[in-house]
């Protein structure tokens, strides 16, 4: 494709793009945000430097994506309840060192998200990004047939409960309390996750689903949010995923991206997942992210 307004450096054959030419800040051309679009639905990922946003500037960015929402569990900025504040500091592993999709748990998870980091540790905190529309094109016919007839649980609380979410959510809250002289909170672990089970029950997807803007066959099972395969024997199931989680992870389908002061991430949480390496203990990573318009996820014969 040829681009008029922006360049385009392609990372690797399979995934990511940089995105150079513009200034996000001051941009209102319609025709520049068009070809950031074909950009990202090209390569899955693009990147840019050197992109000084501020809040408004950077919700404009996300709008052009869809409409944005508040997170689950992430925290938001003051006043801009869609921009959801990303950080982890200390020797405690985050949730986000594993290859996963953004919110594959939900009816319609959300299709694109942007990620930009405040705060870089001196070294390490790069993130990874792999194409699993690549990697289904992979396996071959015989395999792709088989997986299409497939569907997977995506289940929050069930990876909320085996990483133990609940109970270092208790013993915060307890930690809190105690610091503020008062009682500590009477809702226990049990209580947290019945909670949780509530509100975000368990979602059934296809294993292979049609990406709803460019149309390839994408593999739709990811190592956070998946659970089982539905109608298997637990083990069939559990053998199976721990392979495909295996296939997805192969280098060929994936970029790393190092971050920088003002860098920014767009990717296409459809076809792609991410890795966020935590490599950088004790030091602090932090940024804002914007996740943008959903899609149900669908495969159309």
């Amino acid at each position: 494709m040829d681009y008029r307004h922006i360049r385009v450096e392609p990372l690797t054959p399979t995934a990511g793009a940089l995105i150079g030419g513009v200034e996000l800040a001051s941009e209102r051309r319609d025709a520049v945000y068009d070809e950031i679009k074909q950009a990202l639905w090209r390569h899955g990922v693009v990147f840019m430097r050197r992109q000084s946003l501020d809040h408004e500037s950077f919700v404009r960015l996300g709008a052009v994506f869809g409409e944005m929402e508040q997170h689950e569990f992430f925290p938001h900025v003051p006043g801009y309840p869609c921009i959801q504040r990303v950080s982890n500091q200390g020797e405690d592993e985050p949730g986000t060192a594993r290859w996963h999709t953004d919110v594959s748990f939900r009816a319609r998870p959300n299709l694109v998200s942007i990620l930009r980091l405040t705060d870089v540790p001196p070294t390490g905190g790069d993130t990874l990004w792999m194409h699993a529309g690549a990697a289904f094109d992979a396996l071959g016919p015989a395999m792709q047939q088989m997986l299409a007839s497939l569907q997977a649980e995506h289940d929050l609380p069930w990876h909320f409960r085996r990483v133990g979410a609940y109970d270092r959510r208790v013993r915060g809250e307890a930690e809190a309390a105690a610091r503020e002289g008062l009682a500590a909170p009477r809702i226990s672990a049990a209580g947290y996750e019945q909670r949780m089970i509530e509100q975000s029950p368990a979602v059934v997807h296809p294993v292979v689903i049609t990406h709803p803007v460019t149309g390839r066959r994408v593999l739709y099972v990811n190592s956070i949010w998946t659970k089982r395969l539905v109608g298997l024997h637990m083990d069939l199931s559990e053998h199976l995923l721990q392979m495909l989680f295996a296939w997805l992870q192969r280098p060929e389908f994936a970029v790393r991206f190092r971050w920088e002061k003002d860098s920014l991430a767009l990717w296409d949480n459809c076809a792609m997942q991410h890795y966020a390496v935590f490599d950088y203990a004790p030091h602090h990573r932090a940024g804002e992210r914007l996740t943008c318009g959903s899609f149900a996820p669908d495969c159309v014969l």
